[in-house]
């Protein structure tokens, strides 16, 4: 897998949770201490906060049978009298469907009077409702105002979520270096959401100068609470070497410590670090389990991973049909990797009917989104004519989008086509140019173009020394056209090399056919390896 497109982390953008703990809070607990006869005594006799008590002693079965309708019924007579506590009790049965039927409508009713009242539990449940829209419509500005009430009395739910209302210009302006003066209160009353939060605005610089290792000491308070995002937050630090020395091992374990919880991204990470033996050893058959936990959570990235693992044989029997399969469901979320797989599988009949028509389409749709693969693919297809119109102009275009981004099949198309004046004027200089772009990067095929062109002085100075180094280094990693290359110079020492073309068109196939084994290899190692 092409580390490009795998570097852990790189796509995996860490980001804030919407309010991850806005479940509204149980009701306060009753005093318990008073024996249970008298609590009923004083409840009969109509006492709110007796009644209150009763009705939380059966909510939670404390000292009777556990019975959400009695508890309904008692928290209702104290609500009814204006005791704020049973009030809020109330809103959370009829939230939760405890006891009566879920109505939200009902639920907000009773949190606004528990809130007017001064409930800071309330309060704060009110203003989740209208920053929601649980049960109503969504009203940022009411919902800050409610939070800020519950926030004063210390409600650690309300400082996180006016946190997140600053930090996001909800219902009031963006200001960050507010938010994360209530991120910090809410962080030290222990809540993990805030701790997180705290450490990605360190992470990012919003609200404070940026501050890795600030960051990673947040990501970890979080972390040791359980909570997967900062557990997967810190793995992500020390895979990257951000705010902490770099460390695979180390990043694994945290990795795998979200994983564990069900993060998707985190499973993802660990099957990729299997899959590469990187901070573990090698292993393609956990790697595959991992990632299909994350693929079964909807990850196309780990669903490309699987057809990747399926279609070169890793820890699995190679099976291209199902490879296709899962290269499909990466496709069909948009992935732009999975998508030119798709592509090439239909263009290699692997696992499908040959169809260049599809191949076509999807690689489309890869480059489209900046595959630079599928740039090169979706240029040559052009160029040759397969699932479209033939089109060197188009090609050309496709092949530069590629070059662009330092691909070295584009650069070497593209040279190729400025060697021809194929869809772009003839233009030595260009090829050169293109040329030694991907031979720096190794292209055998770009090395042997490059010497044939300083051989001949076509867009270079004419240099038969460098010529031949060039030669000897395509010729190395076995390329038979600059092995031909040599032997021709040897052979016949100053006299010009006849015209094998830089790809290997021409007199360099010894059968006439016209297309050498490099310029073959050219056109088939339309590589799926990522």
């Amino acid at each position: 897998m092409r580390t490009k497109s795998y570097a852990l982390g790189l796509a995996l953008a860490l980001s804030l949770p919407w309010l991850a703990h806005a479940e509204d809070p149980a009701p306060g607990p009753a005093n318990t201490t008073i024996d249970l006869k008298y609590w009923v005594e004083f409840a009969k006799q109509g006492n709110p906060a007796a009644q209150y008590g009763l009705g939380y002693r059966y909510a939670n079965g404390q000292g009777v049978e556990q019975d959400d309708a009695q508890a309904v019924d008692w928290y209702r007579k104290s609500a009814e009298q204006g005791n704020a506590q049973a009030q809020y009790a109330l809103a959370y049965m009829y939230a939760s469907g405890r006891g009566v039927d879920t109505d939200l409508k009902q639920a907000n009713d009773w949190y606004l009077r528990a809130a007017q009242n001064g409930n800071a539990d309330a309060q704060y449940a009110i203003g989740y409702s209208y920053a929601s829209g649980r049960g109503m419509a969504v009203d940022n500005e009411n919902a800050v105002t409610w939070y800020q009430k519950s926030a004063a009395q210390g409600q650690a739910q309300a400082q996180y979520a006016l946190g997140y209302m600053y930090a996001n210009g909800l219902g009031v302006h963006q200001d960050e270096a507010i938010a994360l003066g209530w991120y910090r209160k809410a962080a030290d009353q222990g809540r993990p959401d805030a701790q997180y939060a705290i450490g990605y605005m360190y992470d990012n610089g919003q609200g404070a100068e940026e501050n890795q290792e600030q960051a990673v000491a947040w990501y970890k308070k979080a972390g040791s609470q359980g909570v997967a995002q900062g557990l997967y937050a810190v793995g992500y630090a020390y895979a990257n070497g951000k705010g902490v020395t770099r460390n695979d091992v180390e990043a694994y374990s945290w990795y795998m410590k979200a994983a564990i919880k069900g993060r998707a991204d985190a499973q993802y990470a660990v099957g990729y670090s299997l899959a590469n033996g990187i901070g573990v050893a090698r292993d393609y058959r956990q790697a595959l389990q991992w990632y299909r936990k994350a693929a079964d959570q909807g990850r196309p990235d780990a669903q490309y991973a699987i057809g990747y693992l399926y279609a070169n044989g890793q820890g699995v029997k190679t099976d291209d049909d199902s490879a296709v399969r899962w290269y499909r469901k990466a496709a069909e979320q948009g992935d732009a990797q999975g998508q030119y797989a798709l592509a090439y599988m239909y263009a290699g009949g692997r696992g499908v009917g040959r169809d260049y028509g599809k191949a076509f389409d999807w690689y489309q749709k890869a480059a489209s989104q900046g595959h630079a693969d599928a740039q090169y693919a979706l240029g040559y297809m052009y160029e040759n004519g397969q699932g479209t119109t033939a089109d060197k102009w188009t090609a050309a275009s496709w092949y530069r989008k590629a070059a662009d981004q330092n691909n070295s099949q584009g650069e070497y198309a593209l040279a190729y086509l400025y060697y021809q004046g194929a869809g772009v004027p003839k233009d030595y200089g260009q090829t050169a140019a293109l040329f030694r772009k991907a031979a720096d990067k190794g292209d055998a095929r770009a090395e042997y173009g490059l010497g044939y062109l300083y051989y001949n002085g076509y867009g270079v100075p004419k240099d038969s020394k460098t010529a031949a180094d060039w030669f000897n280094k395509a010729a190395a990693k076995g390329l038979p056209e600059a092995q031909h290359g040599l032997s021709y110079m040897e052979a016949n020492g100053d006299g010009p090399i006849r015209d094998l073309g830089p790809l290997g068109q021409g007199a360099a196939d010894k059968k006439g056919s016209g297309v050498s084994t490099g310029w073959l290899l050219f056109h088939l190692l339309m590589v799926l390896v990522p």
